[in-house]
């Protein structure tokens, strides 16, 4: 078969969420979204077993394509439900979801109250990422409206870190110790979450009794002010995914151009006697462009086509080869970060797990 083969080390992911248990002491929230960052959401929370207390879906589908795996561990749910359908699905399977503001909150609480179900939730602030979660203000009327509606259990509270320096960091952090100082007054004993992968990097500080990394789990940290070489040596993380192809054809270059675009100069067609036709292009999650941060990319005779990359010099037919083995470096080479290259990579890939 042709498919693009993503090879999953399930092993080095789960090495990896063990370092960051033992670098920050703390029960680990395992965020698994997106298909755990395109390396298999399922297989990933079954190899996290006996390491991860909590895994975190961005969608409802999400949480129920992996509630099997995780066991009866807790799943908790990034987006907050827009409708009553979403949030009764929430309810109905054990999510814990997440309450941004007023609305959401008051949406949650009818659902509970008038069904007699209970439902467990997290409140979510806001530092400064404005995406989701309340200002201090909205949180107290919240906590206030929630305290008295018995089916809806708040459970938790967090935030996310967006910025880069040490300086953005410590300015949220302050300001969630003053949401936390108002949700303590109505729930004292609530589950506090810093993330993601920076936050459990930045010290004792910012730990607050669950770590929740995505990022780190598959073998990369972000960019980011203090993340330096030694502190990468240091946590040994180990790479998560490689992705290979094979060679679909081996042929001579006669005339015109190589793949879609102009013909090839006389000097271009100098440098061509051979070609590899590689069966991976831009379908399968790899940018377009030639300079497009691939294994060996300097090959790369043209832009890629949807289904095919074009390579000078001849390969074995069936042959395979190496088309990613490191996300950041594919990145730097395309402008983007670890997170977007990873999530592509696999778009139409075939999964083959080593649980070494």
């Amino acid at each position: 078969m042709q498919k693009v083969t993503a090879n999953i080390h399930l092993g080095n992911i789960r090495r990896n969420a063990q370092r960051f248990v033992s670098l920050t002491g703390e029960e680990l929230c395992a965020v698994v979204k997106a298909n755990a960052y395109g390396h298999g959401a399922e297989e990933v929370v079954n190899a996290l077993e006996g390491v991860a207390s909590c895994f975190a879906v961005a969608l409802i589908e999400e949480g129920l394509a992996i509630r099997t795996a995780a066991c009866g561990k807790d799943i908790l749910v990034f987006s907050p439900p827009i409708c009553e359908e979403e949030g009764l699905a929430i309810a109905e399977n054990g999510f814990i979801a997440t309450v941004p503001d007023l609305w959401t909150a008051k949406l949650l609480a009818k659902i509970c109250g008038r069904r007699g179900l209970p439902l467990r939730v997290h409140l979510k602030t806001n530092t400064g990422m404005n995406r989701y979660g309340m200002n201090g203000s909205a949180l107290g009327k919240v906590c206030k409206y929630l305290s008295d509606k018995p089916y809806v259990q708040v459970e938790g509270i967090y935030t996310h870190l967006y910025g880069v320096t040490r300086a953005q960091a410590e300015e949220q952090r302050r300001l969630f110790l003053k949401h936390l100082d108002i949700c303590k007054r109505y729930f004292p004993s609530v589950n506090v979450h810093m993330g993601g992968t920076y936050a459990a990097l930045l010290g004792e500080d910012f730990r607050f009794g669950m770590t929740r990394v995505g990022l780190g789990l598959y073998g990369y940290l972000p960019t980011a002010e203090g993340v330096t070489a030694e502190l990468s040596d240091a946590l040994g993380l180990e790479k998560g995914m490689t992705v290979q192809t094979k060679v679909a054809a081996n042929r001579l270059y006669s005339f015109g151009g190589v793949g879609y675009g102009k013909n090839l100069s006389a000097e271009e067609k100098s440098g061509v006697k051979r070609l590899a036709v590689c069966r991976f292009g831009y379908a399968d999650g790899f940018l377009r462009k030639r300079e497009n941060g691939t294994c060996h990319s300097e090959e790369n005779a043209n832009t890629l086509c949807m289904d095919v990359c074009i390579r000078k010099n001849g390969k074995r037919r069936g042959q395979r080869i190496e088309v990613m083995s490191d996300a950041a470096q594919t990145a730097n080479a395309t402008g983007t970060i670890p997170y977007e290259v990873l999530c592509a990579a696999t778009r139409r890939a075939e999964f083959v797990y080593d649980n070494d």
